[in-house]
C-alpha cells in the first residue's frame, strides 16, 4: 500500500479543519471552555443578522413595541367593529324603511335582538380572528426576550443607542459589524466580514425569490398570454412557507439535498396551503374590505382622486425590478 502523498495528507487536514470550524458554528457549546472569552460566535447568523437589521429598519426597542402594540389595538378594533356592524345595526329599517327625514325618524339604528342569535358566519369569523389575535399577543411577548438582546448588542457591541438609530445609517451599521468581527469574532467560518456577506445572509430566502420571478418560474398568470398578475400577498405567503422555508434544512443557510427530487412534499404543503387560504377566504376577504375603507377613509373624502385607487406598481412589478442582496430600505 503508497503511503499518502505530503499534498494529500494536507488537503485532508484542511477539510477536517473546515468541517470542524462549521460544526462550531452550528454548535456554540463547543466553544465553552478557555475560548469562550475570546469568541462570541452565532450559531444561526441568518436569524441574527435578520433580527439587526429589523431592529434597524425598525428604529429601536420604544418605535417596535409601539408599532406592535398599535397593530394590536387596530386589529381588536377592526374585529369588535366588525362584529358591531354586523350584529347591532338595523340595516334593514336603514335600507327598507328609511325613506325620508320623517320616516327616517322613527328608525332605530340598533336592534333589539343584538347578538342574541349571531350567524354562524359572523361566529367563525370572531373564533378565527380571535385566535389570529391572541397568536400575535403570544408572539409579541415571545419577541421581548430577542429584542432585548438585540438592544444589548446595538448599546454593549456596537455602541449605538435607540435614539441615535433615527439618525445613523445602515452603513454604519455595516460597518462597525465588520470592526466587531475583528475581535469578537461573530462568524468563526471566515475571519472578515463584509457588508455583501451580511446582505447575503439577511436577504438569502429574498434573493431566491427575485431569481424565481425573474427566471419567470412562478405561475402567477391565470390563462396563458392573459398579461394579468395574480401575485398577491397571500399567494406570496404559500410560495414562502412551502418553497423557501421548506427548501433549507435546520441549520437555515444550506439547502437539503433532497429538495430538489421531492416532488410529492411540494406537491402537499401547496395542496395544504391551496385548501387553508380557501377555506379562510370569506373571512378574510369581509377583514380585509372593511380594514381597507378604515385605512383609506379619509383618503376618499379629502382627496378622490389620489386614493387607494390610484395607480402603482403591482408586488410582481416590485419583485421585478428587485436587485439582489437589495434591502427593504433602500
Amino acid at each position: 500500500q503508497e503511503p499518502s502523498s505530503p499534498r494529500r495528507c494536507k488537503l485532508s487536514m484542511t477539510e477536517h479543519n473546515e468541517r470542524l470550524l462549521l460544526e462550531m458554528e452550528m454548535n456554540p457549546a463547543l466553544l465553552q471552555g478557555s475560548h469562550r472569552e475570546q469568541w462570541e460566535a452565532i450559531s444561526d447568523l441568518d436569524s441574527f443578522f435578520k433580527r439587526v437589521y429589523n431592529y434597524f429598519d425598525e428604529r429601536g426597542l420604544r418605535c417596535i413595541l409601539a408599532g406592535r402594540l398599535i397593530s394590536l389595538g387596530m386589529l381588536a378594533f377592526t374585529i369588535a367593529l366588525s362584529a358591531y356592524l354586523a350584529e347591532a345595526v338595523n340595516w334593514d329599517g336603514l335600507v327598507n324603511e328609511c325613506v325620508d327625514e320623517s320616516t327616517c325618524a322613527g328608525v332605530k339604528l340598533l336592534r333589539d335582538d343584538s347578538f342574541r342569535s349571531p350567524s354562524p358566519f359572523l361566529v367563525l369569523f370572531l373564533l378565527v380572528f380571535s385566535v389570529y389575535w391572541l397568536w400575535m399577543l403570544l408572539h409579541f411577548f415571545w419577541d421581548l426576550r430577542a429584542l432585548l438582546e438585540i438592544r444589548s448588542f446595538y448599546r454593549h457591541k456596537l455602541n449605538i443607542d435607540d435614539s441615535e438609530l433615527l439618525v445613523v445609517s445602515w452603513d454604519t451599521v455595516v460597518q462597525r459589524v465588520v470592526e466587531l468581527q475583528a475581535t469578537a469574532r461573530l462568524c468563526i467560518v471566515k475571519d472578515q466580514l463584509t457588508a455583501h456577506d451580511i446582505a447575503n445572509r439577511i436577504l438569502r430566502k429574498e434573493n431566491f425569490m427575485v431569481a424565481l420571478v425573474n427566471q419567470k418560474l412562478l405561475p402567477i398568470e391565470p390563462l396563458p398570454g392573459l398579461r394579468l398578475s395574480v401575485m398577491t400577498k397571500t399567494l406570496e405567503w404559500a410560495l414562502e412557507v412551502c418553497l423557501l422555508d421548506a427548501m433549507f434544512d435546520g441549520s437555515g443557510f444550506r439547502i437539503r439535498p433532497s429538495f430538489t427530487q421531492d416532488v410529492r412534499g411540494l406537491q402537499r404543503r401547496l395542496f395544504a396551503c391551496g385548501a387553508l387560504t380557501l377555506l379562510l377566504s370569506p373571512f378574510i376577504a369581509a377583514f380585509m374590505l372593511l380594514f381597507f375603507f378604515l385605512k383609506h377613509a379619509e383618503e376618499f373624502h379629502r382627496r378622490p382622486a389620489a386614493s387607494a385607487f390610484s395607480r402603482d406598481y403591482s408586488l410582481h412589478a416590485r419583485w421585478c425590478m428587485r436587485e439582489f442582496n437589495e434591502l427593504p430600505h433602500l
